[in-house]
């Protein structure tokens, strides 16, 4: 059984942190991409990254919830960097296992936010991932049933979407509030537009210390994220997620 999953780059994000871990998460914004992440599930145990089994966090929290199986993941990026791998892995367990076990599909989707939440791996990936569609617009923190997502409608068709790799970085590190975050929420909601959300993105991410010196881009954690073809350098050549998580 497989599950494929996009990957998650946020533009914006504002922690919003309650006493039940699943009304926990994040307000905001970001981007679901191609090149969806591949993960086959059966029995056993471990995590496996293109091969290699990995040490993850959440592992504890998806087995000891969902089962314990083993996951083998292939990435075309890498864990660590900003592309909310760990939320993919999370889901793609998730989702499998559901499958596997008959669990209802929405609870099962919450024990994957609950495992990010709790290893403060990730405020809202999940659902952004669940859903899909492009740009996902987080108007609530929590997981399925608790919080409140709107897929935005925006063509994309003129703005290939580019992706650099710089350094791997941790998540604790930049999951802090920000105070202009909900109004660059609102300015970019006044007129979405694939260079309005990169100019929100890039004043956000500056305002938490993380600097691009490329046009049209912003730094989210170890990657840069670009809008039109780069003059130079190693780039991944990105597509919009049309479609969410899902099991084939």
């Amino acid at each position: 059984m497989e599950v494929l999953v996009p990957l998650s780059i946020s533009g914006i994000w504002y922690p919003v942190e309650r006493d039940n871990p699943l009304e926990s998460g994040s307000i905001g914004l970001t981007l679901t991409l191609e090149p969806y992440v591949i993960a086959e599930i059966k029995k056993g145990n471990g995590i496996f990254l293109n091969d290699v089994e990995i040490n993850f966090p959440n592992y504890n929290i998806l087995r000891q919830k969902l089962g314990e199986y083993r996951l083998d993941v292939y990435s075309r990026v890498p864990l660590g960097y900003g592309y909310g791998l760990s939320g993919a892995i999370s889901l793609a367990y998730a989702l499998g296992a559901s499958q596997i076990a008959s669990i209802n599909e929405e609870e099962a989707v919450n024990v994957a936010h609950l495992s990010e939440v709790l290893t403060s791996n990730g405020l809202g990936d999940v659902v952004s991932q669940y859903h899909g569609g492009g740009l996902v617009y987080r108007k609530k923190p929590g997981g399925i049933g608790y919080g409140e997502i709107e897929v935005l409608e925006i063509d994309w068709a003129s703005f290939p979407i580019f992706t650099h790799i710089i350094q791997q970085m941790s998540t604790k590190n930049i999951i802090r509030k920000s105070d202009i975050a909900l109004s660059l929420i609102a300015d970019f909601l006044t007129n979405p537009s694939p260079p309005k959300f990169i100019e929100v993105a890039s004043r956000f991410t500056k305002d938490l210390g993380l600097v691009s010196n490329y046009p049209y881009s912003y730094r989210k954690k170890g990657i840069i994220v670009k809008i039109f073809e780069p003059e130079n350098g190693v780039w991944i050549r990105h597509k919009i997620a049309n479609r969410g998580a899902y099991v084939t």
